[in-house]
């Protein structure tokens, strides 16, 4: 019985044993199988964060590319107007610089003759002493005919690091021939690395600039940026990974690899060749940002695989699909736009190439713009200017159909793919959805007026093989022609405009020399008072024509758009006002009785705080009486501006000068603000007439008008009048003063002064007695 009891004792015993025995060998399985799994999520993970870093590592070499070249754009461009005649100018050289420098272009530039002798400007220091660069190398190898960039080194007029471009000047004047000179142009270290300054992965990538040794030449001054000073710094730099990393920058090619540093932290690192020198742009990412995004999937994975102890097949389906979220989860962090969180321009990009189906006919791009808005922001901040972007992805979004597409692209540009297979219900779809745009900004308290505009590709299958980007890029060309455009609130894309959007960068490219080199002119036409017997001469518009050596002549209304956009127009505003200035002076000094003349104002200037006291500075120079200054304001910036042009208005004519509102009848709200803002002049536009003075009704339109504005005390200008019968019925109707071709047309100052000052100075004199 015993043994029987020992018996029956041992075989639990051994049950036990052999079940965890069971157990064990089970957990050991289920240990294997899930690391098995893990390694295979991690190592795919880390593939595709590759693939991703790789591309947003392309996509910053092209940027920064497009950087460089921008600047050696802008030298070559200068270069053209240095020749042989004056390269020992100084004077004038200094003067080109200083302009130049306070472009922001650059903050130092200067130029280096054959013999080595340089000299420059500095936006700190002015004017640089003549010294001997000779020694320099990228003045030799601006000499020899090469375009260069440095590294962080210290320049040649510096007080530390700079990065250094320079190009050679040839002398074009003379045929060309041997470099006579290299062109030099300065930025900071900090100025270039705000261009690859940027925020990847919810801020914790970070971006810089390295050589083909892995020296990190610039540094992103993002808060997760590395000290290092080079990309193979540390403990890993023996490793394999680094030795491929090295074979990969000295061939120079891209490429992507995982080291960990000094002290266990775990980096990824995608490299891409910039293209210029031995450049490439490195993306650098924390291996803790991604266990950090994947840890909850992680996590689930090792609870399904406790309950399926050994389904090892749908164990790694499910690691598969684990997969993909995280796949999902990163390309969210690389794809999203920060400001609005919907999809950025990669993210459409990728979006669109997936697609087969948008060249069929029945879809479109769409591309909005908001009219004003680089002004807005400007004036109010970017907080209030990203409030009302916001505001507009969230309308866009709402009208988003299942399978459209929509990104912010940058500033105020989204871009739309639709659905358009009806285009009249399209158009009217749109003009809805541009409705809703301007309800919401015009609700916002600024009161300042931003209108919202769209420009509608209609894609074919021709454009099947196109890069969504550049179709976008050139349909935002619509949006530069305001002439052609002006008012259209949806614009369709047409090719032709590629031409005249080529010529307007050239014209942006060579206007501040232009007008260094005075090729803008004032030309005067006169205006009439014909409240007496006959016309008098009573003032006159200073108007601004090019004369390009380069581009011919160049029409007003080709230039004024561009610089309106790009906001030269501030400093052709005061050019022509020291153009008018010293004619009165000379006309003056001549013992000539002057009359006013009309110079225009523009938005820019506006909104300038030190508009009063620089027009001020500039007619006071001469002794100019400022009664002979009449500053002209079109509606357009009345209508969006009242506070602030009362305020100004107010300041100018406490002052003396006079305020005139011009193009009056062009827009929709000149009559509600008269009672508001203090003008001298109101001038009537001549599309304000058209076909009016034929008819019984538009003449009695016109009539009421013009005795309107008489009675509320403006003196009354009818421009763009060209026969006498029109001037006549003018007069009869109670009109001021005439401005057109019927009493003449814009004329050089020399001829203006001969046909129309010295015949009118008994006039003027009479006048003058009467008071």
């Amino acid at each position: 019985m015993t043994a029987r009891n020992t018996a029956d004792t041992a075989m639990p015993r051994k049950s036990a044993a052999t079940t965890i025995a069971a157990f064990a060998v089970g957990l050991v399985i289920i240990a294997i199988v899930l690391v098995g799994c893990l390694n295979v999520i991690s190592h795919e993970l880390k593939s595709s964060l590759g693939l991703f870093m790789k591309e947003i590592a392309a996509v910053e070499s092209a940027n920064v590319n497009a950087v460089i070249e921008d600047k050696f754009s802008v030298l070559h461009g200068a270069s053209a107007f240095v020749v042989a005649d004056n390269i020992n100018d100084t004077d004038m050289l200094l003067e080109q610089f200083r302009e130049m420098v306070d472009s922001g272009a650059f903050m130092r530039v200067g130029i280096v003759t054959t013999d080595g002798r340089g000299f420059g400007y500095d936006s700190e220091l002015g004017a640089l002493p003549e010294q001997d660069y000779a020694d320099r190398s990228y003045v030799q190898s601006a000499l020899r005919g090469e375009d260069c960039v440095t590294g962080p080194a210290s320049d040649a007029w510096a007080l530390g690091d700079g990065v250094v471009f320079a190009v050679p000047v040839y002398d074009i004047k003379h045929d060309g021939g041997a470099p006579i000179g290299a062109l030099i142009g300065t930025m900071s270290v900090e100025a270039f690395s705000n261009a690859i300054d940027a925020s990847l992965f919810e801020g914790h990538g970070h971006i810089d600039i390295i050589d083909s040794s892995g020296t990190v030449l610039f540094k992103s001054s993002g808060v997760n940026a590395d000290s290092n000073t080079s990309l193979l710094d540390g403990e890993y730099a023996r490793s394999e990974a680094s030795n491929t990393v090295k074979d990969d920058l000295s061939r120079g090619l891209g490429g992507s690899a995982e080291f960990t540093w000094e002290g266990g932290d775990s980096r990824f690192v995608a490299y891409e060749p910039i293209g210029i020198n031995d450049w490439f742009i490195g993306v650098v990412l924390p291996s803790d940002y991604l266990e950090a995004k994947n840890r909850t999937i992680l996590l689930a994975s090792i609870i399904m695989a406790g309950f399926i102890v050994c389904i090892a097949i749908l164990l790694m389906a499910t690691a598969f699909r684990t997969k993909n979220r995280g796949e999902k989860a990163l390309a969210r962090a690389a794809l999203v736009d920060d400001l609005t969180g919907i999809d950025n321009a990669l993210a459409f990009g990728t979006k669109y190439e997936a697609r087969s189906d948008c060249q069929d006919g029945t879809h479109s791009l769409v591309l909005f713009n908001l009219v004003g808005f680089s002004l807005y922001n400007t004036i109010f901040g970017y907080e209030r200017g990203s409030s009302l972007i916001r505001s507009v992805a969230d309308i866009l979004s709402q009208d988003l159909g299942k399978s459209e597409l929509l990104a912010r692209l940058s500033g105020d540009r989204f871009l739309m793919l639709v659905h358009t297979e009806n285009p009249r219900e399209a158009e009217e779809r749109l003009l809805s959805l541009l409705d809703r745009i301007d309800a919401a900004i015009g609700s916002d308290e600024t009161h300042y007026q931003i209108v919202s505009q769209c420009c509608v590709c209609r894609l074919t299958k021709a454009d099947a093989d196109k890069d969504v980007n550049l179709i976008a890029q050139d349909m935002a060309i619509p949006f530069r022609q305001t002439k052609s455009h002006a008012g259209k609130r949806i614009i369709f894309y047409d090719e032709q405009n590629i031409a005249a959007a080529m010529r307007a960068r050239h014209i942006e490219g060579i206007m501040s020399t232009a007008l260094l080199k005075e090729e803008f002119v004032a030309y005067f036409q006169p205006q009439y008072d014909i409240r007496g017997g006959k016309p008098v001469l009573c003032g006159a518009e200073a108007l601004v024509r090019w004369n390009s050596p380069v581009l011919g002549l160049v029409r007003p209304d080709e230039f004024i758009p561009i610089f309106e956009k790009n906001g030269f127009v501030d400093r052709v505003d005061r050019y022509m006002l020291e153009r008018a200035r010293i004619r009165l002076r000379q006309w003056m000094d001549a013992g000539l009785r002057c009359v006013p003349i009309s110079v225009n104002l523009s938005r820019q200037n506006l909104f300038s705080a030190d508009l009063i006291g620089r027009i001020e500075k500039i007619v006071d120079t001469y002794s100019i009486p400022h009664s002979f200054i009449k500053l002209e304001l079109t509606e357009s910036i009345v209508a969006e501006s009242t506070v602030q042009l009362v305020e100004t208005a107010n300041k100018l004519r406490e002052r003396g000068f006079r305020v005139a509102m011009d193009d009056f009848g062009t827009g929709y709200s000149a009559l509600s603000i008269l009672k508001d803002v203090p003008f001298d002049t109101i001038k009537l536009d001549r599309a304000f007439f058209g076909e009016s003075i034929d008819s019984e009704r538009g003449r009695t339109t016109l009539t009421g008008i013009i005795q309107l504005l008489d009675a509320l005390g403006f003196e009354t200008v009818a421009e763009g009048i060209e026969s006498e019968n029109e001037a006549e019925q003018l007069k009869e109707w109670g009109c001021h003063v005439i401005q057109g071709y019927v009493y003449g047309r814009p004329i050089p100052a020399d001829e203006f002064t001969k046909m129309h000052l010295e015949p009118a100075q008994t006039d003027l004199q009479d006048k003058g007695d009467d008071r």
